[in-house]
């Protein structure tokens, strides 16, 4: 009788969620699909508040997720992104502002061993601040090339203790305890986001925001300077063509002399008379000798 009354319960429980749910679908423009592995509930409910009035995030079952995306045409593709545990965020922001807003909300934590590294992990070179003893053992274990320097072990090198994609050994996490490295990232991660009837993957929209400016603005200005040194005119290149035309035109000016208001003004060449140019002459000549004057 009780089992009965609990798989009623959850019945309703079922068709109450798909019915807050699937209203929720149609209200927002931008929904994205995240993976709740390993993120902590006080993590969750933290993104929640910094998420306030700018997006609806609802965790729910996948089941119950799929039958409310099945209801809202057009977005049953959404359902393909479903992991086990998995979240909805709502919301109208642009999917790249979403995106961005949950990655920098995920903390870093300790690898345990065979956690399987998203990107190269890296024990820099530089003072390890251990006092040798046991640790040099540790951190010879883990590949690293050491040296005693004063009271601390040093590592003399960058090492890759490992790669993307590979799991972490027991003794490399141990060394990275050690060294206080945290190469893990917890927190909700964005696997898609639909807008518009398309489903941008987490790979198109994890961009580096100042990289991307920094790129837009080094391609403008290579632009500019292609359109301005082939005398292309638009509305970025006319005014500095113009001011160029202008500073080249008065330049000439100077040059052969040519008054303009827009010109300084050239002083006036002295000028002598026909009488005083020919009577110098003559005197010139009376004051030469008789030889040099034939």
């Amino acid at each position: 009788m009780t089992s009965r009354k609990m798989k009623t319960h959850q019945i309703k429980w079922k068709k109450r969620e798909v019915e807050l749910i699937t209203p929720l679908l149609g209200k927002y423009s931008v929904i994205g699909i995240g993976d709740l592995s390993g993120t902590p509930a006080s993590l969750l409910q933290k993104l929640r508040k910094k998420l306030h009035g700018k997006a609806v995030v609802r965790v729910s079952k996948t089941r119950i997720i799929k039958k409310a995306l099945a209801n809202v045409q057009g977005k049953e593709a959404l359902g393909g992104l479903l992991k086990d545990s998995c979240v909805l965020v709502l919301t109208d922001l642009d999917p790249f502002e979403v995106f961005s807003l949950i990655k920098r909300n995920r903390t870093k934590a300790f690898a345990k061993a065979g956690y399987i590294a998203e990107d190269d992990i890296v024990v820099p070179a530089g003072d390890t601040g251990l006092p040798p003893g046991p640790a040099l053992s540790d951190l010879k274990g883990a590949g690293l090339q050491i040296k005693i320097q004063g009271p601390t072990i040093a590592v003399t090198q960058d090492k890759v203790v490992a790669k993307k994609g590979e799991a972490v050994t027991p003794p490399v996490a141990n060394v990275l305890s050690k060294l206080d490295i945290k190469p893990v990232k917890i927190g909700l991660r964005l696997v898609g986001v639909f807008e518009n009837g398309a489903i941008l993957d987490a790979k198109v929209l994890d961009i580096d925001a100042d990289k991307a400016i920094d790129d837009f603005a080094r391609a403008y200005t290579m632009a500019l300077n292609l359109a301005f040194n082939a005398e292309i005119f638009n509305s970025y290149t006319t005014p500095l063509l113009i001011a160029k035309a202008f500073m080249d035109s008065k330049g000439l000016a100077l040059e052969t002399g040519m008054i303009a208001k827009e010109t300084p003004e050239v002083p006036e060449t002295p000028k002598v008379s026909l009488e005083k140019a020919s009577g110098a002459s003559e005197s010139t000549e009376a004051a030469m000798p008789a030889g040099e004057n034939a």
